[in-house]
């Protein structure tokens, strides 16, 4: 203690101030870094908290609650073969048994496998007199020209590859397992790629009912042609859909599918549609959701002030869309007003935050097409239409390599559009394909699609 106090003794005016100094910034920052560590364990506090809230509840308990009748198969109709089975003696004692006292009845059902079926179109040709030139008869109504494969394991061939997503080599075995039939996987895709070129016609319904259509969805995910990136574009509505695949992912594939379209496009936020002249709804919950991941990075107060703000004009937005119907027109219009200016204005605010900063500009730059779905009845806030009905197309990206060549990825296209359609409207999907490959190969030129 003598030596310390001795040290500072024989220390200059300078110097004593020196070290005071010096001290004083050790302390400070010795504060910041205490503070520091404060904060970021409150703020893994916070998320631990917030992770908890989110947790999904536990499942309730599968079936009905007590007390409900209980269900069970609906016992068929008809009958197709009735096997008894009856005893004479005893199969304990050997004894003989009396007449028969009771009969219990198993109603079973099962499916019977299917077997190949191989037909001969004979055509038979003629002499006209008066033409004089040979006639032959026409096609008959099951006939596929030229083809080697019936419309039937065609059109469940579009089945088992498009919706239910199995690769061409489940398929061939599945053929052959069932219903004994072999054929090899390069046959089975190339007539598809015949079928879809017959089917085009329909495709060019499907595409003009688009361009006509009040408000398309859109969205697009990624695809491989031969190993070479490709994009899958999906433009659908409410009863059509219309699938592209095209090298690009730029802004020229929306405009030549979407060329005189006079509807309201709903789309996320790539650049690719804003240049698309028609009037949009971006896709509000993704920027909901991009909002939240700010908030959970983010907690400092600056930030926390201005977007609970946002968070309040929208979630008005989804509120008064529910009012649609309750409101008077003129005092629903107003809100649409108070609500744009709202948004205008948090837009146009400067802020110091970088999140905050890039939050504004974006809406700035889209505000206008935010709220399209207040003005307009039938418009969603989200884009959710669009991405369910690419998932069947992600579901068959990861099974198998996609496409192999230009022409697989053609008829990738025609089938999948004409399919996805053919559900939306609730048609009988299968019914339709073999009516319109038969009719359309036979030489029928007009379409059987009316929309």
């Amino acid at each position: 203690m003598k030596t310390d106090l001795l040290i500072f003794i024989e220390k200059t005016k300078e110097e004593l101030i020196e070290i005071i100094l010096e001290k004083q910034r050790r302390i400070e920052e010795l504060e910041k870094k205490l503070q520091s560590e404060e904060k970021s364990q409150a703020h893994k506090e916070f998320l631990k908290h917030l992770r908890l809230s989110q947790k999904v509840k536990a499942p309730k308990t599968p079936g009905q609650k007590a007390g409900y009748e209980g269900l069970t198969r609906i016992k068929p109709s008809q009958i197709d073969h009735v096997v008894e089975s009856k005893l004479r003696n005893c199969p304990d004692c050997n004894q003989t048994l009396s007449k028969s006292q009771e009969v219990i009845e198993h109603i079973q059902e099962d499916i019977v496998p299917a077997h190949r079926e191989v037909t001969c179109f004979k055509k038979h040709r003629y002499w006209c007199c008066g033409c004089e030139k040979i006639i032959t008869a026409p096609y008959a109504p099951e006939e596929v020209p030229h083809g080697y494969l019936g419309p039937n394991i065609l059109v469940q061939t579009v089945m088992l590859k498009y919706h239910h997503g199995l690769p061409f080599n489940k398929i061939k075995e599945l053929f052959e397992s069932l219903c004994h039939f072999q054929v090899s996987e390069g046959a089975l895709s190339q007539a598809l790629q015949r079928m879809s070129e017959w089917l085009g016609v329909e495709m060019a319904v499907i595409l003009k009912a688009i361009r006509s259509s009040p408000n398309i969805h859109a969205d697009e995910t990624g695809w491989k042609i031969s190993g070479s990136n490709h994009w899958l574009w999906a433009f659908v509505n409410e009863r059509l859909a219309l699938y592209r695949i095209a090298k690009s992912r730029g802004s020229k594939i929306p405009k030549e599918v979407l060329k005189d379209f006079k509807g309201i496009l709903t789309t996320d936020f790539y650049a690719a549609y804003n240049l698309i002249p028609v009037r949009k709804q971006k896709y509000l919950v993704h920027l909901m959701r991009e909002m939240h991941e700010l908030f959970v990075k983010d907690q400092t107060p600056g930030f926390l002030k201005y977007y609970k703000r946002l968070k309040r004009i929208i979630e008005d937005a989804l509120k008064l869309k529910k009012l649609d119907q309750t409101l008077e027109p003129t005092i629903y219009q107003r809100r649409i007003k108070l609500l744009e200016k709202r948004l205008f204005l948090w837009s146009c605010r400067e802020y110091e935050n970088k999140n905050l900063k890039r939050l504004s500009k974006r809406f700035l730059k889209h505000w206008i097409h935010l709220l399209t779905f207040l003005k307009e009845p039938g418009i969603s806030s989200n884009n959710n239409l669009a991405e369910r009905m690419i998932r069947p197309h992600v579901i068959i990206r990861n099974r198998s390599f996609q496409n192999r060549s230009e022409k697989g990825s053609h008829a990738h296209e025609v089938l999948t559009s004409l399919l996805h359609t053919c559900r939306l409207q609730e048609r009988d999907t299968i019914a339709f394909f073999k009516k319109a490959f038969l009719k359309h190969r036979q030489g029928y030129t007009i379409p059987l699609l009316v929309i």
